[in-house]
């Protein structure tokens, strides 16, 4: 059964019209993340070529936007797709968006034949809800690089089989 709020949501494409919304999302987590400093490009260039390299999609409830996903295949593989980011705004977390745009993620890449999707993720403690997420829905961490974006925070790379 949907909780109330699920029922609501609505989770589509980004299109020109969610640009300014979703750009101000990410200027709020911005503040406490600075992981997700290229998202703002990923979300430009998905709403400017929706059949670009990127995909953006975003979860509105009552007509607000209230999370946004990047994701895309990665270049110069068959089958590989990958997930930039997921960020939900913070007055509505803990209600299943964030699962919701995971599982939007997972069915618009499977059918543009993506068999795996990755995930590369800091070690850092301000992105383990997004890292905890993925964990709780079958991903599986596959490699950690110790020392990669700086001394003492890891690229953890977990992956997801479709």
């Amino acid at each position: 059964m949907l909780a109330p709020a699920l029922k609501r949501l609505v989770v589509h494409a980004a299109r020109e019209e969610d640009l300014a919304a979703a750009l101000a999302l990410i200027e709020r987590e911005k503040e406490k993340n600075q992981w997700i400093e290229r998202t703002a490009d990923l979300v430009k260039s998905a709403v400017s070529d929706p059949e670009g390299e990127y995909r953006v999609i975003v979860a509105e409830r009552d007509g607000d936007l209230v999370g946004l996903a990047a994701f895309g295949i990665v270049a110069g593989t068959i089958g590989t797709g990958i997930i930039y980011s997921i960020l939900v705004a913070p007055r509505s977390r803990r209600a299943g968006i964030g699962e919701r745009l995971l599982f939007q993620i997972r069915d618009d890449l499977a059918s543009i034949g993506a068999r795996i999707i990755v995930a590369e993720i800091p070690g850092d403690p301000v992105v383990m809800r997004f890292r905890a997420l993925l964990l709780t829905h079958g991903f599986v961490e596959e490699a950690r690089i110790e020392d990669y974006y700086s001394d003492g925070v890891p690229q953890i790379v977990s992956v997801f089989d479709i």
